[in-house]
């Protein structure tokens, strides 16, 4: 009789109590576990990667806006004999737009991995114009007179002058995109 109670009690154990008890608490388990675990990291993940694409697109689209500004600033101030809203002199101008250019070429391998497809072209070919654009004023560095006081200063705003126009190009386009 012994024999046949623990029998029916493990009949009833395996045939009632764990189909309707323990799968669903397995299920519980599991899906606390999900919950918890994997789905948060999934969009942990999504939410580190939209904040990186937005760092890069922010810094590329700063970087440039600030070359352009200096350089708008500082020619109109020479030129047009305006007030420089950005303050700054032609040797601090031309070292200021050089910083920010060096600064995007040093971080650019974190920035194209960021950048969509259509920002990233935008980026390297803005990155090739300004280095062609001193390459071009390295060629013509020192060619005039030992004299001649005008000739720097007119070298230095057109390398300014190429540089902005390289950097609004890129704005345009990248306006165009956005």
């Amino acid at each position: 009789m012994e024999v046949l109670a623990w029998e029916n009690l493990f009949q009833i154990l395996v045939n009632y109590i764990l189909p309707f008890m323990g799968l669903p608490l397995l299920g519980v388990v599991v899906g606390a576990w999900l919950t918890n675990s994997f789905f948060p990291f999934r969009l942990k993940r999504r939410e580190w990667r939209w904040e990186k694409e937005l760092w890069a697109k922010e810094l590329f689209f700063e970087t440039v806006s600030r070359v352009v500004f200096v350089a708008d600033h500082y020619l109109k101030g020479e030129a047009d004999d305006h007030f420089s809203m950005s303050g700054l002199a032609l040797n601090e101008a031309d070292d200021e737009i050089m910083r920010l250019i060096k600064e995007l070429h040093s971080v650019g391998h974190k920035l194209k991995l960021y950048l969509s497809k259509s920002d990233a072209k935008l980026f390297e070919e803005y990155l090739a114009e300004s280095q062609l654009e001193y390459d071009a004023a390295k060629e013509s560095w020192r060619m005039w007179d030992q004299n001649d006081e005008i000739s720097p200063i007119q070298h230095a705003e057109n390398t300014i002058a190429g540089q902005r126009e390289a950097a609004s190009k890129v704005l345009e386009n990248f306006k165009l995109t956005s």
